[in-house]
């Protein structure tokens, strides 16, 4: 990880952006990371297909913590179809990598805003670390 990567990560977890418990949304997930015990909540207002709003709280690392403040710089204005095609990459792409041992932290509250937008479309999908990380 560069020093770049590492004092951003640094700011984001040093003040996230978006963290706390959303009380007008209509989409909502809770994720967990067995491996590191990251134990997450995502929060979304969603009209008409689009992230109008997003939030989240956590009990997390801060490689997490900085990913979901991160997300929240992308996440709001955003058609929910395209969201569900974000995975890893999507980080990676933006310059925001981390180590593949951590790459779990990074990618949990992709995973939870997009099961949070399976429940909003009740389409009965659940999305696991299998689907989010790509190589």
């Amino acid at each position: 990880m560069s020093t770049e990567q590492e004092l951003l990560i640094q700011e984001y977890a040093k003040n996230p952006l978006c963290n706390y418990k959303m009380d007008d949304c209509n989409a909502t997930a809770h994720e967990g990371n067995f491996i590191c015990w990251d134990d997450v909540n995502v929060y979304l207002l969603i009209e008409d297909n689009i992230v109008k709003k997003y939030s989240f709280d956590w009990n997390c690392s801060n490689i997490t913590t900085a990913a979901a403040s991160f997300l929240s710089e992308f996440i709001i204005w955003i058609n929910i179809n395209e969201i569900l095609t974000w995975d890893s990459q999507f980080f990676i792409e933006k310059s925001f990598d981390v180590s593949k041992k951590r790459r779990r932290a990074l990618v949990i509250w992709l995973m939870a805003a997009r099961n949070a937008i399976h429940i909003y479309l009740g389409d009965w999908k659940k999305d696991t670390f299998d689907d989010l990380l790509v190589e």
